[in-house]
């Protein structure tokens, strides 16, 4: 039996329209305004929240699977918990309703919270206690949000539709009571990247044409050709910014005859990692082909380091332990199965080959004892749900190949 929170759907829809649709007319320059009323600030930790079908909480990964009857056609959605401390997948939770499909997951208080979605018109939270208490749903109408950050007792949310061919929009939802509100974020944002010491960070657009930009896209191009990308440290409360991190041409830095794109991978302290992706131009790609990629950092005090090291194969990634960055990896060539790790200095602390049957090329997370975290594939007898092993850190790095296989207990 489930319980069901009063509906959302008519604030959701407010909510959406939340400024008037783009045109191809430049705007006049508005007058300036007072600042947005604060909205609450957080409850407990804040935390990011990754788009993905699985995610790490404590030292347990949560995974969502479709099921399919017998004829192959998809019949539910099964929810799994993997516990590493324990070395067991179990079934944490069937869900036989075929109208609906999960997409991600976060966990506040005990309760697991799945973003579950019919179509663009229809989305919902299903919320799992942990102790196997009765589940419950929140309905949120249509599917216009993608959920960015959480903490005890809100999920904040930013719209779909956003910078720079629409206004960006905020919402927060309260998990107890399912009243939504205005989560105030500058209308110029691109992306709410994750979370750091006072605030959150940011990716928006700076441009001396009012945005929206013009639906035209020439026009928007040119425009964009004079814009800059900056990422700040945002107030998550106001949505006003605290302190500029870094800031780089929306058409790429200029490097010889390429450019370079650069992307949030996250934080360690009060320093910032971008991922420079080295582009060159090449005929029929607009952004040009990738030759090499490297690591640059951004101190607390401004201050910009290149960490020293390049790598020519795709990818190279982020290990994080919890939400803090504590290695990079890359593979040696782009079908190799031996890996080199970096540490935040630049320096390299390991190379290390994939064990039998690992996917390195996947490797999920670094858990707070030490252990490394790696695929080993998916499992086609349990909805293909994905299976795991752990090496101690130390051993992983100086490349040993022995591993724990968690074992799934019916």
């Amino acid at each position: 039996m489930k319980r069901l929170v009063p509906a959302l759907a008519a604030a959701l829809l407010a909510l959406t329209a939340c400024a008037p649709a783009a045109d191809s007319t430049p705007a006049a320059t508005p007058e300036p305004t007072a600042a947005p009323e604060p909205t609450a600030e957080p409850v407990g930790e804040l935390h990011a929240l990754a788009e993905t079908g699985q995610a790490l909480f404590g030292n347990a990964i949560y995974q969502t699977r479709f099921t399919v009857d017998d004829k192959g056609n998809f019949s539910g959605t099964v929810l799994y918990k993997t516990d590493l401390d324990a070395g067991q997948t179990t079934t944490l939770y069937e869900y036989n309703d075929n109208t609906y499909s999960a997409l991600y997951q976060f966990l506040a208080n005990g309760t697991l919270y799945v973003v579950m979605y019919r179509d663009d018109s229809d989305t919902k939270l299903l919320a799992v206690p942990l102790d196997g208490g009765e589940v419950w749903e929140i309905p949120l109408g249509p599917n216009t949000w993608g959920a960015k950050l959480y903490d005890d007792r809100y999920v904040y949310c930013m719209s779909y539709s956003q910078a720079p061919t629409a206004p960006t929009c905020g919402m927060r939802l309260d998990l107890q009571t399912g009243a939504s509100e205005t989560w105030n974020i500058p209308a110029e944002t691109y992306e709410v990247l994750g979370v750091a010491d006072g605030g959150i960070v940011t990716s928006r657009i700076i441009s001396d044409y009012p945005l929206p930009l013009p639906g035209d896209s020439e026009m928007r191009s040119a425009i964009m050709q004079n814009s800059v990308y900056q990422f700040d440290l945002t107030d998550v409360a106001t949505g006003q910014p605290i302190q500029k991190i870094f800031s780089y041409p929306c058409n790429g830095m200029p490097e010889d005859d390429g450019t370079i794109q650069y992307s949030y991978m996250g934080k360690n302290g009060s320093d910032y990692y971008f991922l420079a992706k080295h582009l060159k131009p090449i005929s029929g790609n607009a952004y040009g082909d990738t030759v090499g990629s490297s690591v640059l950092c951004v101190h607390s005090d401004g201050t910009q380091e290149d960490l020293g090291f390049t790598v020519t194969e795709q990818p190279l990634r982020a290990i994080h332990q919890n939400e803090e960055i504590r290695w990079f990896i890359a593979p040696t060539s782009y079908d190799a199965d031996t890996y080199t790790v970096y540490d935040l200095q630049g320096n390299e602390i390991g190379h290390t080959a994939a064990p039998a049957g690992v996917e390195l090329r996947v490797m999920e997370y670094l858990l707070d004892d030490g252990r490394v975290v790696l695929s080993l594939g998916d499992d086609p007898s349990h909805n293909y749900v994905t299976n795991y092993v752990t090496i101690p850190a130390d051993a992983f790095l100086n490349g040993s190949t022995e591993y724990t296989e968690m074992e799934f207990v019916e």
